[in-house]
């Protein structure tokens, strides 16, 4: 802050503001919204020269810059409407800079040009739309132009590039370029360029071409054409003898990296992450690039083999990762040479080895570490003298208690392991904790009393022995902050109402298999709760009628099954638009199902995809069990594509509304319940539908017609019922057995080997017909036999003829015939000839 501030207020101790540029700042002023008070200093009747953020000609007290960018600025920016003509007045303006700011959308006007002393001209992230006006070509003293993260911005073509030959720093990152043509040939007339940051503007094509395009560009220092579609092998950059920076991360680059890369000694940062090279990495890889202080190989398919003792030459080196490069089985020994990383991340990397007990002294400015899905085996070892604030050891098969971790550590990954005992460490070191994953390991006892100090956003503690009653620093805790916890699979008891103290910003809650109990009274302060799983706990009372009515419609999964709720299922459930799965199986609900289903608009949709559910952010996913076709399955990152009601195991009553009947659900269970009446003969033919099961109830009448027409499901269950009539038939439903069907003692058909009446009471016997009669199949007719007739004579004779009428073509025929013949002849006989000699030379050697 204190740097950027120095940059707001440096201006000219004798420069005095000229009143037409004053007027135009305060015209400029009046369209922002500056909540944090930015501008203090832009007041009437002062000197414009000393506002923040402007800076004026020492001798002619023209405004030359305006340097607005908020980026470093700890939150704070500016809002409202940018009034670019005002702008306009700045005529000597040589430096703009309004970047990272919140504006309202704007296009820069043709008459930018006007500004035609520009050299640095920024606007970065700063909600322009549109398209790049062609006018940018007058701005010819321009040496920077940034127009990245402006996510609205479009360009038809670059030519207007070349008349900036000026230029040397060009950032368009995020613009959408997809539509320009001969791109390469723009930019290549760019001599002077030093920096082309071209990351994520849906280019794509052979990166050998676009290389082979840039030839000019003999100065350039950073290239960064990451997050695009580029394609080929890795390219030559003998090209660029000044390169010091590549990033080509997130393409589609395959084959292998060249050992020349070694002898390009002036990098100093090398980004090919997220692509597929393969191939083995040796120490010639890297020989010359002692400047390196940025290396990321992530997510391709290579190894890395080095000898045990070598040092490597980048002992600058501050950024190293290699997830999901094959640098096992040993932890590689050559990264204690490293003492300035301040980032390594080397999980799923094939490591089984013990944890080092020389990391806890690797580095003093060591922030982030990831060893993540690898086959780390033992104890941990004490971490807490480094400055980790990112520690995640997820997936691994270490053991013994938590360690004592860093203060500084603000985000703690260790599930998936082996841990045990108790988490009362935690509270030794007054730690920093915004998210905290301890899931799926073999802690237990009752959880300390200490959360009240930590700030967390995320706490996971899933699948582990955990006890008794959370703690009242938990439970009575004031914050806000946190908005996700996962306590699934523990023991925890004592009632459910403390924990709506914690949530009034939560959105993903998931209490699910505990023995929590009490009742539910309202899920008023749960402005933003999109994930609720209660399901496997003894909660009792009626489901809150306010879901849906009070709250605003934001819940995606709501599970509440195996618990001991009554009552009916409240109508406001129907407001909930963005529901995806509802499970109240397993419940003592009563009742109708409510005819107001239709409204459930994220079940009608037929893109399955769409989903408002966030996702786990500090894991791959969020998770919940669903029955699904008669098994209780965990659903993580498919979660979103589900969309399932279960009402099973309940004492609902009533009809089946026609209406759930329209709803392109996936799975629909109403099983075990007193539902009366008739199938709706309505469902949907588009239907995505592959679970339906409605037994064990009191339905009636005849199965749907419709059900032919269910092309999706494999798994049904209409079982004791009181059906009737024909079973329908279709590809689908012909697939499934009797026991589908069973206890209903009036259905009939193919499928139960039971005819229905009307049918003919001796299938199997052929009746009689009379001459000229029609097979019953309606194929074996007067006219199959005349088609036969002429199909045998134009067959034989077309063959057969041509040989008796054609003396060539008969000599030819069967002198064929005699080759293949003596072929055979000579084959049989050479073949049994050296078995003959293989059988006798077997029985010299078994008797010799």
């Amino acid at each position: 802050m204190i740097a950027l501030t120095a940059a707001f207020t440096c201006s000219s101790t004798t420069a005095k503001c000229l009143e037409n540029e004053r007027k135009a700042l305060l015209n400029f002023r009046q369209g922002l919204v500056d909540d944090s008070n930015l501008l203090f200093s832009w007041k009437n009747h002062t000197d414009c020269c000393h506002w923040r953020g402007v800076r004026c000609n020492n001798h002619t007290s023209h405004v030359v810059m305006l340097d607005l960018n908020y980026r470093y600025s700890e939150g704070y920016y500016l809002e409202g409407k940018i009034d670019v003509s005002s702008l306009l007045e700045l005529r000597h303006l040589n430096y703009l800079d309004l970047s990272f700011n919140d504006f309202e959308i704007f296009q820069l006007p043709n008459s930018i040009d006007s500004l035609s002393q520009l050299k640095h001209l920024k606007l970065a992230h700063a909600n322009l739309v549109g398209s790049l006006p062609h006018q940018l070509d007058n701005l010819s003293y321009l040496q920077t132009l940034d127009l990245s993260r402006n996510f609205n911005l479009t360009a038809i073509n670059l030519d207007w590039l070349s008349s900036l030959s000026s230029l040397r720093s060009l950032n368009l990152s995020r613009v959408d370029l997809s539509k320009v043509v001969s791109w390469p040939q723009s930019v290549s007339k760019l001599h002077s360029l030093l920096e082309l940051q071209l990351r994520g503007n849906q280019l794509k094509g052979a990166l050998s071409d676009f290389f082979t395009n840039m030839v000019s560009l003999d100065k350039l220092t950073t290239l960064d054409l990451s997050n695009n579609l580029f394609w080929g092998p890795f390219p030559d950059l003998k090209i660029f003898p000044s390169l010091k920076n590549i990033f080509l991360d997130y393409n589609q680059l395959n084959g292998y990296v060249p050992e020349s890369i070694g002898q390009h000694s002036t990098l100093e940062q090398l980004s090919l992450s997220f692509n597929s090279f393969h191939g083995v990495l040796t120490e010639a890889h890297f020989a010359n690039l002692s400047r390196l202080n940025y290396l990321d190989l992530s997510y391709n398919h290579l190894s890395l083999n080095f000898s045990s003792n070598w040092i490597p030459p980048f002992d600058q080196l501050e950024v190293l990762r290699l997830s999901s490069c094959d640098v096992g089985p040993a932890f590689p020994k050559w990264i204690q040479t490293l003492r300035n990383l301040t980032d390594l991340q080397i999980s799923q990397a094939n490591i089984s080895d013990s944890i080092p007990s020389w990391l806890r002294n690797l580095s003093s400015s060591l922030d982030t570490l990831n060893l993540a899905y690898n086959q780390f085996h033992g104890m941990l070892p004490n971490l807490s003298p480094l400055p980790l604030s990112v520690i995640d050891l997820t997936s691994n098969e270490l053991f013994g208690p938590l360690p004592l971790f860093p203060p500084t550590t603000s985000y703690l990954m260790v599930s998936d392991n082996s841990f045990s005992g108790s988490i009362s460490s935690l509270c030794t070191t007054r730690l920093s904790l915004r998210a905290l994953d301890l899931s799926h390991n073999n802690l237990s006892g009752e959880l300390p009393n200490c959360w009240k100090q930590l700030d967390l956003e995320y706490l996971n503690l899933a699948n582990n022995h955990f006890w008794g009653k959370l703690p009242a620093s938990l439970s009575n805790s004031s914050s806000s902050d946190l908005n996700y916890l996962n306590l699934a699979n523990n023991n925890f008891s004592g009632s459910i109402l403390p924990i709506w103290n914690i949530i009034p910003q939560i959105q993903l809650l998931n209490l699910r298999e505990n023995n929590f109990s009490g009742e539910i009274l309202s899920l008023q302060s749960c402005d933003n709760l999109q994930f609720l799983d209660l399901g496997g706990n003894k909660i009792s009372g009626r489901i809150p009628d306010c879901i849906g009515r009070q709250n605003p419609p934001t819940l995606v999964v709501l599970v509440l099954q195996s618990n001991e709720f009554n009552g009916s299922i409240p109508s406001g459930l129907c407001n909930l638009q963005t529901l995806q799965v509802l499970d109240l199986s397993r419940n003592n609900v009563s009742g109708f199902v409510p005819q107001c289903f239709s409204n459930l608009t994220a079940m009608t949709l037929d893109n399955v995809t769409i989903s408002n559910l966030r996702r786990d952010p500090y894991r791959s996913s969020t998770s919940t069990n669903v029955m699904w076709k008669g098994i209780d399955r965990e659903f993580g990152e498919n979660l979103k594509y589900l969309r399932n009601i279960d009402l099973s195991s309940n004492r609902l009553s009533g009809e089946i509304p026609e209406s759930i009947t329209l709803l392109k659900l996936n799975t629909l269970n109403l099983s075990r319940n007193r539902l009366a009446g008739s199938i709706p003969d309505n469902f949907n033919p588009r239907s995505q539908l592959e679970s339906l099961d409605l037994s064990r109830n009191q339905l009636s009448g005849r199965i749907p017609a419709s059900f032919s027409g269910l092309t999706s499901i494999n798994k049904l269950d209409l079982s004791y019922n009181k059906l009737t009539g024909r079973i329908p038939s279709s590809t689908q439903l012909d697939g499934f057995d009797a026991s589908v069907y069973l206890g209903n003692d009036n259905l009939c058909g193919p499928v139960l080997n039971k005819s229905c009446p009307g049918d003919d009471d001796k299938p199997d016997q052929v009746p009689d017909k009379t001459e000229g009669d029609a097979d019953d199949d309606g194929f074996l007719s007067f006219g199959f036999y005349v088609s036969v007739a002429v199909g045998f004579f134009v067959g034989f004779w077309g063959a057969c003829g041509s040989l008796i009428f054609q003396s060539s073509w008969r000599y030819r025929f069967f002198a064929f015939m005699t080759r293949i013949n003596d072929q055979i002849y000579v084959t049989t006989r050479v073949m049994k000839a050296r078995t003959q000699r293989a059988l006798g030379a077997g029985w010299y050697v078994v008797n010799s």
